[in-house]
């Protein structure tokens, strides 16, 4: 075949399949091209496969229909499996997922990229996986079950695997691994699997956190040439940049006890007396992660830092995030800094953006801050110049947050728990709270982030928060409502009525279910390049610029800033911009399911030499199965099973969340004590069972 006949090759099977009105087999194709030679074949099979990989067409066991056949509407896109089975289908195009059913999931595991057929019935759409276009992971955590059978458990799929080797059989009871799918047609019921890697014996933490990464696609690997791109990089190499020298004013960091990456900072200037001018200093990450380098591929890729419970996985190599990048004390760095003019009611007189060098002064935990608001005896005669500037700043802070506040931005209050480590072993539990000092760090940070966002207006990667859902909110405040709390009034400002109800529960045995609950009635909050606005901070517009070491799409903001401020377009188009939304929005949803699974982990982990013991707990969730008690004295969650509660059949009340005795009436009610015993704690299933307690 010849070069103007390949050319032409490509719009003659296009053409071809348009007049078709069903689908087409290869041979076919073949002959009505008039294709007969292997060599010819050949060519005619790589532009097929061309096609298929741009999207122009789909197959289906050897038969070619073009994507935009209206017989047959298909769709690219993630599929996400729920608990209860269900499929969704979501792209980053779609306000709406569609849902799949069960019987329409062919062979098609969690996160996987596939092809749908939309279907329309009575007037609700649905869809069907026709084909897989590109598995989400080569490495799928398994073990296996009771049954000595090997499972593979994706998303709220399970799937019962054939072992291609039986010999390996004995190499892998009582181990967690890794397979990788060796074979596994539409029509098969189960796929023929390959042992990838043993992670580790069954229960042992080491291993268990790492199935937890592997089945979360968390990579916590750089690629060599990530690794030899870092090698060039260094704090003085820099393309010409017109920097503002800011060293000489007052600055410092605020982060945790054990934090490595200080990506903000604070400066502080006194004007007069009721004026002053307070810097927010950014860690200019993006002026070391330069576009299309391999860097901010795999930085794009990762989309976030994830915080387990014993160790980070970050976005960016330590090299970067915890030394070339970090605003460590006592050394020039780059920063991308908001300037503002404040007066002490916390009112904004001006602001401005500017590239700058900073130079911190000292490095303040939360802690040390906390100390100096509560006006306790600070032993560091070195801290005594920041002690005022500290107070003012809080001062402020504490005005800008009450004008959020009656603005209708909400306040959660949930409290999380956290772990004491001593090495590996889990000295104790603590109650992870947000006091004064985190709060001036937050306000100060959120002012920023709506500075940059005002200044980029329409073309950012915005992040967005949809109003709530109108049946879980009237759910809260029927809950609320059973602890003697004021009923929701439809024509009030939703979020000022959210917030009065979790300061009226603060002090409350009910705080942390209805903070949980007012939680769960809010939307998930994403990346987006179409801004609808921020609902639970009550703002038209809102990006995140603040944390370029962690998030990705900082690093974007941080460019699009800077081409502004340059007066330079840009190059990244919308449509990529709506690719990184998407991408960040998974991962970060990853991240957030991998901290949750690590934190339920470790909570067996310190619970499993107290079986038999009794703890006071508070009722935190309940379900037709039974009830979740958070145990007062290390906040652990466990379960109580519904066959465990005696003497009485009990049905599940959905709309007061509680279970009720058909011939007792005895509740069990959300924010009810209860004294529990442990039975049994399964590291595995990251589960503490318990008994109630007389």
């Amino acid at each position: 075949m010849k070069r103007k006949q390949k050319k032409k090759l490509e719009g003659q099977i296009l053409k071809m399949l348009n007049k078709s009105s069903s689908k087409v087999d290869f041979k076919e194709i073949g002959d009505r091209l008039n294709l007969s030679k292997k060599k010819d074949l050949k060519i005619l099979k790589k532009k097929l496969r061309s096609l298929k990989e741009r999207g122009k067409l789909f197959t289906s066991q050897n038969n070619y229909t073009l994507l935009n056949d209206p017989q047959i509407k298909t769709r690219i896109g993630y599929l996400e499996i729920v608990r209860s089975g269900t499929g969704f289908f979501i792209t980053p195009e779609d306000e709406q997922d569609i849902k799949i059913p069960r019987k329409n999931l062919a062979n098609a595991l969690n996160n996987d990229l596939v092809m749908i057929q939309v279907i329309n019935k009575n007037g609700k759409k649905n869809g069907k996986i026709i084909e897989i276009r590109k598995r989400d992971k080569k490495n799928y955590p398994a073990m296996i079950d009771k049954k000595n059978k090997i499972t593979l458990k994706s998303g709220g799929r399970k799937v019962e695997c054939i072992l291609k080797d039986k010999k390996e059989y004995s190499r892998i009871k009582g181990k967690r691994f890794t397979i990788g799918l060796e074979k596994w047609d539409s029509k098969e019921t189960k796929p023929t699997v390959v042992i990838n890697e043993i992670l580790g014996n069954i229960g042992d933490i080491n291993a268990e956190i790492k199935n937890i990464i592997i089945d979360n696609k968390i990579n916590n690997i750089f690629p060599k040439e990530v690794l030899k791109e870092l090698t060039y990089i260094n704090e003085k190499n820099e393309n010409k940049v017109d920097r503002e020298d800011y060293t000489k004013p007052l600055t410092f960091t605020i982060d945790p006890d054990n934090a490595k990456d200080f990506d903000d900072a604070i400066s502080f200037k006194n004007l007069n007396d009721i004026t002053f001018e307070i810097g927010v200093h950014i860690a200019d990450v993006s002026s070391y992660v330069r576009p299309d380098t391999q860097l901010d591929k795999e930085a794009r890729k990762r989309g976030t830092s994830v915080y387990l419970a014993n160790k980070v996985i970050p976005m960016l190599p330590e090299k970067l995030s915890n030394e070339i990048c970090s605003l460590e004390p006592k050394k020039n760095k780059r920063a991308f800094s908001i300037i503002f003019t404040i007066d002490k009611e916390g009112k904004i007189l001006k602001e401005r953006a500017t590239k700058t060098t900073i130079l911190s002064d000292y490095r303040f935990t939360y802690s040390e801050v906390q100390s100096i608001i509560e006006n306790k005896k600070n032993t560091n005669t070195k801290n005594k110049k920041f002690e005022e500037p500290i107070r003012i700043l809080n001062e402020i802070s504490k005005k800008v947050r009450k004008k959020r506040q009656e603005r209708g931005a909400i306040f959660f209050n949930k409290k999380e728990v956290g772990f004491m480590f001593n090495g590996e072993k889990i000295d104790g539990t603590f109650l992870k709270e947000s006091k004064e000092s985190h709060k001036l760090v937050e306000e100060f940070m959120l002012l920023t982030n709506i500075a940059v966002a005002e200044k980029l207006k329409r073309k950012a990667i915005f992040r967005i928060h949809d109003k709530p859902d109108k049946k879980k909110v009237e759910n809260l405040f029927s809950v609320a409502e059973s602890f003697g709390h004021k009923k929701l009034d439809q024509k009030k400002n939703l979020g000022k009525q959210i917030n009065n109800l979790l300061l009226q529960v603060q002090e409350n045995k009910e705080s942390n279910i209805i903070n949980l609950l007012a939680l769960r009635s809010m939307s998930k909050a994403e990346y987006s390049t179409k801004n609808i606005g921020h609902h639970g901070l009550s703002l038209a517009r809102y990006l995140h610029f603040t944390s370029p070491i962690r998030r990705y799409p900082d690093i974007i903001c941080h460019r699009l800033l800077s081409s502004l401020l340059t007066k330079k377009e840009h190059p990244l188009k919308i449509e990529e911009m709506n690719k990184i939304s998407f991408i960040s929005t998974q991962k970060e949803k990853d991240a957030t399911k991998a901290e949750r699974q690590t934190s339920k982990l470790m909570q067996t982990v310190f619970m499993k030499d107290k079986l038999g013991k009794k703890f006071r707990g508070i009722i935190s969730g309940v379900t037709e199965r039974g009830i979740y008690v958070e145990m007062e004295k290390n906040f652990c969650e466990g379960f109580v099973e519904i066959s465990r509660l005696q003497n009485d059949y009990f049905y599940y009340d959905i709309e007061n969340h509680r279970l009720v005795g058909e011939i007792t009436e005895k509740t069990y009610q959300l924010g009810d004590n209860l004294n529990v015993i442990v039975e049994r704690v399964d590291i595995v299933q990251r589960e503490i069972i318990l008994d109630i307690s007389n």
